[in-house]
């Protein structure tokens, strides 16, 4: 994975603002690893997407994720540390086979695991049961009875069970849970770490940074911020401090 260039990195930030988490994410790991093509990175599962976060984060930003957490049973707020590198070594591994199919006596299902194209798709999806739906019919796109198609939300529950904890069980990694124990009264807490969202504050915290540095410096020197942004971090900082001297 590639370390992100600063002018990468303001190109995201202003092309990626209105856009979803989910497709930030994707904007971000296409940039930082160039070698996946546009197909095969939505096609990552979701496991797969946060393994990659992870390292995008710790290769950029850093290992530390400050963590902020309110205590739904005494109200206490709290903040705790974690590690990138740390969770990356401790995620559990990923089915090696991404499809699988289910059969009985009356129904045939063929399903696969979410991808990094569902959870773009899924972002546009207002409510929560459409979400759910759309996700189906996605990921369950060969199911019939007795040889007719039949629409994945019309399956048995039973089968809607198997095939989710199916799904889960094959990528673990797909939503990280942290738990940790309130410090006021030591109840324990399990909240979802949402990777995309750091990742991304931290590109919106650096770009009015970078922003900054390239207009204190082409008001001094009249360079452009190509050439600005192409400078060494050293170098740049060295110019930084002649013209805050």
């Amino acid at each position: 994975m590639d370390t992100l260039a600063d002018s990468d990195l303001l190109q995201l930030w202003e092309s990626m603002r209105q856009q979803t988490l989910p497709r930030r994410a994707a904007a971000l790991l296409a940039v930082a690893a160039p070698e996946l093509a546009s197909g095969q990175l939505a096609g990552l599962s979701l496991g797969e997407r946060e393994r990659r976060l992870l390292a995008l984060h710790a290769r950029n930003f850093g290992a530390s994720l400050p963590c902020v957490a309110d205590c739904p049973q005494c109200g206490e707020a709290f903040e705790f540390e974690l590690d990138a590198r740390a969770l990356a070594a401790g995620l559990p591994e990923s089915s090696a086979v991404p499809t699988r199919s289910i059969e009985t006596p009356e129904y045939h299902l063929e399903m696969r695991l979410p991808s990094v194209a569902d959870s773009i798709a899924l972002a546009e999806v207002d409510d929560a049961r459409h979400a759910y739906r759309h996700l189906l019919a996605r990921c369950l796109a060969g199911t019939t009875r007795t040889g007719e198609a039949v629409a994945p939300e019309d399956l048995p529950p039973a089968l809607l069970e198997e095939a989710a904890g199916w799904m889960e069980a094959a990528d673990p990694a797909a939503e990280l849970m942290i738990s940790m124990a309130c410090p006021a009264c030591e109840a324990v807490l399990s909240e979802p770490l949402d990777l995309a969202a750091f990742c991304w504050a931290e590109v919106e915290a650096r770009a009015p940074r970078l922003l900054a540095e390239v207009d204190a410096l082409a008001s001094r020197y009249g360079w452009s911020e190509a050439e600005i942004l192409g400078m060494s971090r050293a170098r740049r900082d060295a110019y930084l401090a002649l013209v805050l001297s």
